[in-house]
């Protein structure tokens, strides 16, 4: 019976473990212009190649990056409401077309924002000025923000003007869910990055999809038991 059981484990988390690279892998074809900018950034050996090439993928996040984000979040979203058998591909082309235009609103006003932000970041931190631990900060609230606007945009049908807004006060409304996305996702980052990075391609973007609407769909389940 042990070892059925073991096999049963391993078949299931086999299975979802395919679920989850299909899932990081589709998200990585749809912005393989994206991908390739980044890699040319990391290997940049001028400034002007160097800003060249971050101001094209910030051109190309509302386009591209967000669009296919939210697609993701749909798959995930439908993963933890229990509907764990749709398909992958059709699935993630519907989210990517029925969202597109809210989404690449989403990216028109946030991408800007997040550039002009990791501009003072790294200019603080390279002048060691304390402002860098307030640009830090900021920074984390406008990850989790964005991780709840793709949330609210495949859970819920709301004016996008709505959907910001909701997405801020979740933001500041909920902090432990705030601090448990910020954690889970730089938990995730932490370990592709410093010991499997192989895992950046196998599981990094569906996973932290996964673990911030789970949040998000916890946070959202409180409130309504609180309200009933």
């Amino acid at each position: 019976m042990g070892t059925s059981g073991f096999m049963r484990g391993l078949y299931s988390f086999s299975v979802w473990a395919v679920k989850f690279v299909s899932l990081n892998a589709l998200w990585l074809i749809m912005n393989i212009p994206i991908v390739f900018l980044v890699l040319n950034v990391l290997a940049a050996k001028t400034a002007d190649h160097l800003l060249i090439n971050m101001m094209t993928i910030v051109l190309l996040i509302p386009f591209i990056l967000f669009p296919s984000i939210t697609a993701m979040f749909g798959i995930v979203r439908q993963w933890i409401m229990g509907n764990t058998e749709i398909k992958i591909l059709s699935s993630f082309w519907k989210y990517y077309r029925e969202n597109y235009r809210r989404s690449l609103l989403g990216g028109l006003i946030i991408a800007p924002l997040t550039a002009i932000l990791m501009i003072d970041y790294f200019y603080f931190a390279g002048a060691n000025s304390p402002l860098f631990y307030i640009f830090l900060f900021v920074g984390v609230f406008i990850f989790v923000f964005v991780m709840h606007f793709f949330s609210n945009t495949v859970h819920v049908d709301l004016k996008f003007s709505t959907t910001l807004r909701n997405s801020f006060l979740l933001s500041v409304g909920s902090p432990v869910y705030t601090i448990g996305i910020a954690a889970s996702s730089f938990i995730i980052i932490y370990l592709s990055m410093k010991i499997a990075s192989v895992f950046i391609f196998l599981g990094l973007g569906s996973c932290i999809a996964y673990c911030s609407f789970y949040l998000y769909y916890k946070s959202q389940s409180k409130m309504l038991e609180q309200k009933s």
